[in-house]
């Protein structure tokens, strides 16, 4: 099971803990699927797709390339769009690659930069917390 914490409430949002294995960033777009059919207003499908997108990618990249054991996933109704938060143990923030025809990557950090209104990186000596805004 990939969740280490049941999904919490706060405010106009919705977190979830958990666990860096292959099945997070699954568990993680169910989260996303469930926050959005719980807004108080319907959610256009295209913005929908995009923070289903950027959910999947910032959680795979912990996955892929943070240390730790644990992240955490936060979205929040910011009545303009969807405020979305990433946070794992690894402090070191995430850094652009060449793209890799080849099936290795380098897709996801241009894919959440070009989906996102808004995009920050914010490090602590124990982590990091990635924060992209998708706006409606």
């Amino acid at each position: 099971m990939t969740t280490v914490e049941p999904p919490r409430a706060f405010g106009p949002g919705l977190g979830v803990r958990l666990e860096r294995d292959s099945q997070a960033a699954a568990h993680a777009r169910r989260m996303v699927r469930t926050f959005l059919g719980g807004l108080p207003r319907a959610v256009p499908r295209e913005t929908a797709e995009a923070v289903m997108l950027v959910v999947s990618e910032l959680v795979t990249n912990v996955v892929r390339h943070a240390r730790g054991r644990l992240c955490s996933l936060d979205l929040e109704d910011m009545g303009h769009g969807v405020g979305i938060s990433v946070s794992d143990d690894d402090p070191d923030p995430p850094r652009p690659r060449h793209l890799d025809l080849t099936g290795r990557g380098g897709f996801g950090w241009p894919l959440v930069r070009r989906l996102s209104s808004e995009l920050t990186v914010l490090s602590r000596p124990d982590g990091k917390t990635v924060h992209a805004v998708v706006s409606f």
